[in-house]
């Protein structure tokens, strides 16, 4: 008995093909006639069908994956009895996700170009789609058109046997991509390695202005997909980290950007943390600054940076002795000072110096000093031994010292001390004894030898030999341009010049290269020389611009004012100071045939008072 082709709706159309089957021995087939999508959702709850006509709507990425949670197709397919054989085999290719489709189709040896073809490779194709249970769905906007042309070029060319098509695609999950912390400086950085260098810790690097000092970049949120079967791709849970950056002041600045925020520094300094936030600045306390604790300190010095350095303990030092140093604007120390360097712009010291340490400042106040000290102003409670060069210098008690300075303010000159004032010098309460007071515009304790003064002459003769050698050229060449311009100005009229004025013309224009070569080097020298002189005058004239205020009562033996005039320290005026120079002004006097020291009781008490108040400030700070 024959099958009677049969019509009918089924979600499984091998099932039923696989039921209609069983009741006949012919072989069976289907082909799919319409096809139509089921939708459900649970919140909110609703459902509805699409047709086939509907199906664009699919094609939005967004309608697709977030609609509905669940997609059934329908069919509606004819069961016939199969009459031919495929002459080609289709087969399935997709991603591991299942988003994306294609189909190989291998003709096979016997296949031959008929009219139904393009309705049975389609045929074909949805076939092993519902088979392996993908949609037929979101299907390539140019597969007819794609399958069209393959026919015609079998058509044209039998021999070709194969074809790759894309078929359909889903929507692929994109995962959530985690918030990202970047630290470009981090507060909780090691100040000190011991793997790293002494001087190449977080304390010698400073964060610069307008530095980037970290980056927060925003999380990324997913998107769940879909594939081509109708699952959910769901994403992965991940941990955000949310921005860790909170800021304190306006020390810190932000620049926010379409992906991140970034964090400058508004200011110079060291980043901080504390409870409200961070920030950056300017103040650094440390309880003691040492090889194996903080390392060096190196900051600019024309940055503004606070340094606080206190070390109450008088058998350990605030700064270690060794290679390390420290260098910053403003400098604290409640503590002593080992053998070491520090370099600041205003330096307090509250504690006692090493022998050997080296202190460079333009302001200082130190309570004992028993180093070297190189400074603008300077204000020392008790130098003991110690060696100071200034512009400025106030001592409240003086023992075995060595000063250099412009102005010099000593309360009491005790004894073994060594001064070179360049200006003044008042010793006001007591002079004890063995102090020896030198004038002379030589730098003794630089080890400056009268070698500065004869190389300063010998350059000032060489000069002006070599400026006499220029002036002669000079007038040579001077005269000889003055005596052919008249030639000169006749042959710049000629059109055509022969060979011997074309030579002369030549040569009148290197003369005048040379004079002005020569004008330039001239003036160089000149300036060299005026500085020179003016340099070698003030060493001849040091010496009897220097005045010594004795305001001492009580002065001890073997105190002596030492002049060397004109650079010479064979040449030595000494006086011997007594109790007769209370209250006088001691000075060199240049006479006619020789020069002698003076004193006299006519000086003016406010050109005392004008050097003491220099020093009012660093007193008055660090009392």
């Amino acid at each position: 008995m024959s099958y009677e082709i049969k019509t009918l709706e089924t979600f499984n159309p091998f099932e039923s093909l696989k039921y209609e089957q069983a009741s006949t021995d012919q072989i069976l087939d289907f082909r799919i006639i319409d096809f139509k999508l089921l939708c459900s959702n649970i919140k909110p709850a609703k459902t509805k069908t699409y047709e086939r006509k509907d199906f664009d709507l699919f094609y939005a990425d967004d309608f697709f994956v977030k609609n509905y949670n669940t997609m059934v197709q329908k069919f509606l397919i004819e069961i016939y009895p199969k009459t031919q054989k495929n002459c080609f085999v289709v087969k399935l290719k997709s991603n591991p996700s299942l988003t994306y489709l294609k189909v190989n189709i291998n003709f096979l040896d016997n296949f031959k170009y008929y009219p139904n073809l393009k309705f049975d490779i389609l045929q074909n194709i949805y076939k092993v789609m519902i088979k392996q249970k993908f949609l037929i769905l979101r299907l390539d906007k140019n597969l007819f058109d794609k399958i069209d042309d393959f026919i015609l070029s079998i058509q044209k060319n039998p021999s070709i046997k194969e074809i790759e098509l894309e078929i359909a695609k889903g929507v692929d999950k994109i995962e959530h991509k985690s918030d990202e912390i970047i630290y470009h400086r981090d507060v909780n950085e090691e100040c000190f390695d011991e793997n790293i260098s002494y001087d190449e810790g977080s304390y010698c690097k400073p964060i610069e202005k307008n530095e980037l000092l970290f980056e927060y970049i925003y999380r990324i949120l997913g998107k769940e997909g879909r594939n081509l079967r109708g699952e959910i791709l769901h994403l992965n849970p991940i941990a955000f980290f949310d921005n860790p950056f909170i800021i304190k002041d306006e020390s810190i600045y932000t620049e926010e950007l379409e992906d991140r925020i970034k964090y400058f520094s508004a200011n110079y300094g060291f980043l901080n943390k504390d409870r409200s936030g961070y920030s950056v600045t300017n103040n650094l306390k440390l309880s003691q600054v040492g090889l194996k604790t903080t390392g060096s300190i190196k900051t600019n010095t024309d940055e503004n940076i606070n340094l606080e350095i206190a070390n109450f303990d008088i058998n350990d030092d605030a700064v270690k002795s060794g290679i390390v140093n420290v260098q910053a604007s403003d400098i604290k120390v409640n503590g002593s000072i080992g053998a070491t360097k520090l370099y600041g712009r205003n330096i307090s010291i509250k504690g006692l110096t090493h022998a050997k340490s080296e202190i460079f400042a333009q302001d200082i106040f130190i309570t004992t000093h028993k180093g070297t000290l190189q400074a603008d102003t300077v204000y020392i409670k008790n130098l003991e031994n110690g060696i100071v060069i200034a512009k400025n210098v106030f001592v409240e008690n003086c023992m075995g010292g060595k000063i250099e300075a412009e102005n010099i303010y000593i309360c009491n000159l005790l004894a073994d001390n060594i001064l070179y004032p360049k200006k003044n010098l008042i010793i006001t309460n007591n002079i004890k004894f063995k102090n020896n007071i030198v004038i002379s515009p030589l730098d003794f304790i630089n080890n400056k030898s009268n070698s500065e003064t004869e190389n300063l002459t010998n350059l000032s003769l060489k000069t002006k030999s070599k400026l006499d050698n220029i002036i002669s050229q000079m007038q040579n060449y001077y005269d000889y341009l003055i005596k052919n311009q008249i030639k000169i100005i006749k042959l710049q009229k000629t059109e055509k010049l022969n060979a011997i004025d074309m030579k002369f013309s030549n040569l009148y224009r290197d003369i005048i290269k040379k004079y002005n070569h020569l004008s330039v080097l001239y003036k160089k020298l000149i300036k060299l020389k005026y500085h020179i002189d003016a340099k070698l005058n003030f060493l001849d004239e040091m010496v009897y611009n220097v005045k010594i205020y004795i305001k001492a009562e009580n002065i001890g033996e073997d105190n002596f004012l030492k002049f060397y005039p004109k650079t010479n320290t064979e040449l030595e005026l000494k006086h011997q100071i007594n109790l007769k120079d209370y209250e006088k002004v001691l000075y060199l006097e240049k006479g006619q045939q020789a020069s002698y020291i003076k004193s006299s009781h006519d000086y003016s008490e406010s050109d005392i008072e004008e050097i003491k108040i220099i020093f009012e400030k660093l007193e008055k700070d660090n009392s």
